[in-house]
């Protein structure tokens, strides 16, 4: 069985989607008083930056294609 053909506005609307649910999390992670994260906290943050980087850098790479 083949997989569904996606198309690039089907591809930038799940990256958009991904992006603002990363940046709400990211928000509402920021938004809690501040305490030492644990070393799994930082951890989390960290792959959460990560993920919203290499989102943010594909959903560019996709907007500028013709």
């Amino acid at each position: 069985m083949d997989a569904p053909c996606r198309t690039k506005a089907a591809d930038l609307a799940n990256l958009r989607e991904r992006l603002d649910h990363l940046e709400r999390r990211r928000i509402a992670t920021l938004g809690q008083p501040a305490v030492v994260l644990s070393a799994s906290g930082r951890r989390q943050l960290e792959a959460m930056r990560f993920e919203l980087a290499e989102v943010e850098r594909h959903l560019a790479q996709l907007e500028v294609e013709p």
